[in-house]
């Protein structure tokens, strides 16, 4: 259960793996990416009251402690899916896509719908064609929405204002939604978290019908 490390503050050192283009055709596929390092390399200025008030030792990091995790791609036009292993899933950014998570034939999957904004067919494809082939027992949930309002403020808190991004985290429980900030440092391979959020299931029939009604 990784969603302890992603306090207010902490900082990572993260090349995040590249989303998969290709064909926009639907399908649900196998993610190919290979995770890369989640290395914790400090706090910032800006801490949660928590790491103000305890070392983060208490959640179990120290300098350079790695994240373990599984990365889930985000494929545009398909729906991207991982079996869940040992370790927790980290997938984004976010603007938007439904996460899900399933079982399959005793395998428990994490699944990443590659919506695409700015391609209407595209987007009801693939929001319809995962509709139809979830199987009974699937939630998911939409992690952008856990931030969309509270961005604009998150990133006026630093300066100068960070970008800030939306990625999530799948437990064999639990869906989270993290905020996710990048400075003009680091080369662009250092992220400063804003935080996590605990967000509830969207049941089978409920998700469906929203992907239904969405595509």
């Amino acid at each position: 259960m990784i969603e302890k490390y992603f306090e207010l503050g902490v900082r990572f050192r993260w090349n995040k793996p590249a989303n998969v283009d290709g064909l926009r055709d639907g399908i649900i596929t196998d993610s190919i990416r290979p995770t890369a390092p989640l290395t914790y390399i400090g706090l910032g200025s800006v801490v949660s009251p928590k790491l103000m008030m305890t070392h983060v030792s208490t959640i179990g990091l120290q300098m350079n402690t790695p994240i373990q995790h599984q990365w889930l791609d985000y494929t545009p036009g398909r729906t991207s899916r991982v079996a869940m292993g040992p370790y927790d899933v980290l997938t984004g950014f976010m603007s938007g896509c439904i996460i899900a998570r399933w079982t399959d034939r005793g395998v428990m999957y994490a699944g990443h719908v590659g919506t695409v904004e700015d391609n209407p067919a595209v987007d009801r494809l693939v929001k319809r064609n995962f509709a139809f082939k979830m199987p009974a027992g699937t939630v998911g949930f939409d992690p952008f929405a856990a931030w969309r309002d509270d961005l604009p403020a998150l990133a006026r808190r630093f300066n100068p204002p960070m970008v800030p991004k939306v990625i999530s985290l799948v437990t064999r429980g639990q869906f989270y939604s993290i905020a996710m900030l990048i400075g003009n440092f680091g080369g662009g391979q250092e992220y400063y978290c804003g935080g996590a959020r605990l967000v509830p299931p969207i049941p089978h029939d409920t998700l469906k019908l929203r992907m239904l009604r969405e595509g």
